[in-house]
């Protein structure tokens, strides 16, 4: 009579073919999530910057601008001592950032047709400018972030594409 204390081969490869299977499962799941992983982080980033850009403005009673680029994937934030929307030398820089890799600048529309918008002394929008920023990711998710005429940057999480064109 045989004492058998282990495991047959066939046994050991219908095991290895399960763990195999739920490897699979879980890898491909994490590829689909990542994108929008990215795009939440990017989203969530972007408006607690905004949010700083308005405290310091009515810490330091200056104006701060937020101005996007939407060819170089960038956005950066400044004082704008002489409110020119432009950044000098010689200007405080809260920020000059590149998007995260898979995130996309895909609309900037604020009023006047710029492509930036600021916070007075008092933390409302410099020059009246109000309007929103469009990101996407690779699974063409889109994320958009508005700024009110009270200065409040909300974002909406998976708006239609139509919303970012």
């Amino acid at each position: 009579m045989l004492d058998n204390k282990g495991f047959t081969i066939i046994e050991l490869l219908v095991v290895l073919a399960i763990v195999g299977i739920i490897i699979t499962l879980a890898v491909s799941s994490m590829a689909n999530t990542i994108p929008h992983l990215r795009l939440n982080d990017s989203v969530g980033e972007l408006v607690s910057r905004i949010n700083l850009a308005r405290s310091a403005a009515i810490a330091r009673n200056k104006a701060y601008v937020v101005s996007f680029n939407k060819l170089e994937n960038t956005y950066n934030i400044f004082m704008d001592d002489n409110e020119n929307w432009q950044r000098e030398d010689d200007e405080d820089t809260i920020t000059d950032r590149q998007m995260t890799k898979g995130v996309s600048i895909v609309k900037v529309s604020f009023s006047f047709g710029t492509t930036a918008f600021g916070y007075d002394g008092s933390g409302l929008p410099l020059k009246n400018r109000i309007g929103s920023v469009c990101l996407k990711n690779d699974k063409d998710e889109y994320h958009k972030i508005s700024v009110s005429w009270n200065g409040r940057a909300k974002a909406y999480k998976n708006v239609k594409k139509k919303e970012c064109e």
